[in-house]
């Protein structure tokens, strides 16, 4: 699968985008016959929403070109007004827009995607990609083990701050959505990931959330943290 920024550093060319910025957004549509509007790269998308895409477009193996709105704020505002769309990322197939993530995604899940490529790569077969993975169950004692044999494991903690400061496993990530954004638009969807929570309903909420954004490899560790004090490390404090 081959993707191609585009992105324009010639001050003359960025002149005419400011002045006639729906010109631009067509030559750039023009470009490929799969489009992205983006924010940041496929490499290291800026949003959660733009990742998603990404994720899916290489899902199904599709050769497309993106631009960073980031990069020009004449093509992020005038994307909007050049589609009749508020958001971004936003994606054209032979010149026609399509959407943007949640569109993308229900045509994704339903197999519909797969016909909207055809018409852009008529000669080419795309396979869907396969279901989102399944969430794994982990014992509190398991989860400690693969811990200390697997260090790039990486421990999720879903709880508040408040229940964080009471009681936390050491290496242990407290979730925020600086960390959500991070992990969607930068971690490897092979990165091997458990979620804790105080009683294992949370991270299983959770859990399922990064199966659909593609992680492969996602546990839960059932009865959370309460049931690791029980079983596995009688000093942390409950409550």
């Amino acid at each position: 699968m081959k993707f191609k920024v585009v992105s324009s550093e010639n001050s003359t060319t960025t002149q005419a985008n400011a002045a006639d910025p729906h010109a631009h957004i067509q030559s750039l549509v023009d470009s490929s016959p799969v489009f992205l509007f983006m924010k940041g790269t496929p490499d290291m998308p800026q949003c959660g929403f733009s990742a998603k895409v990404t994720q899916i477009l290489r899902s199904w193996g599709v050769p497309f070109e993106s631009f960073n709105v980031l990069s020009d704020n004449s093509v992020r505002e005038g994307v909007k007004s050049f589609s009749n769309w508020p958001t971004i990322p936003q994606l054209y197939v032979n010149k026609e827009f399509i959407g943007g993530c949640d569109i993308i995604t229900e045509l994704s899940e339903s197999g519909e995607l797969l016909e909207v490529l055809q018409t852009a790569y008529p000669d080419k077969e795309f396979s869907p990609p396969p279901p989102p993975a399944q969430v794994k169950t982990l014992t509190p004692e398991e989860a400690a083990e693969q811990l200390k044999s697997a260090p790039e494991v990486r421990l999720i903690d879903v709880r508040s701050p408040e229940e964080w400061e009471i009681v936390r496993i050491e290496g242990a990530q407290l979730i925020d959505q600086e960390l959500v954004d991070e992990m969607l638009s930068s971690w490897d969807r092979n990165t091997p990931i458990m979620l804790l929570c105080h009683h294992g309903m949370r991270s299983f909420d959770a859990a399922r959330f990064f199966t659909s954004q593609g992680f492969q490899d996602v546990s839960n560790i059932e009865g959370g943290i309460d049931k690791w004090a029980v079983t596995t490390d009688p000093e942390l404090p409950r409550y």
